[in-house]
């Protein structure tokens, strides 16, 4: 499994991917420290909203993207 997955990360990623899937990463990190710092808290929502775009980015990349 893990193999098919670097097989079409080498396949279809670009540069930028490489570069949006490490801002996917800190993503989580910051939606759980919202509950902390109230400057993260109040972008919240905007967060939320980039984390599930590139979610949708990368399956469609790991699944759908021949």
């Amino acid at each position: 499994m893990i193999n098919y997955m670097f097989n079409k990360m080498e396949k279809n990623f670009t540069r930028w991917d490489y570069g949006f899937l490490k801002t996917y990463g800190a993503i989580p990190g910051l939606i759980l420290g919202a509950y902390f710092p109230q400057v993260i808290k109040n972008i919240l929502i905007p967060l939320i909203i980039v984390f599930s775009i590139l979610l949708l980015r990368y399956m469609y990349l790991l699944f759908f993207k021949k």
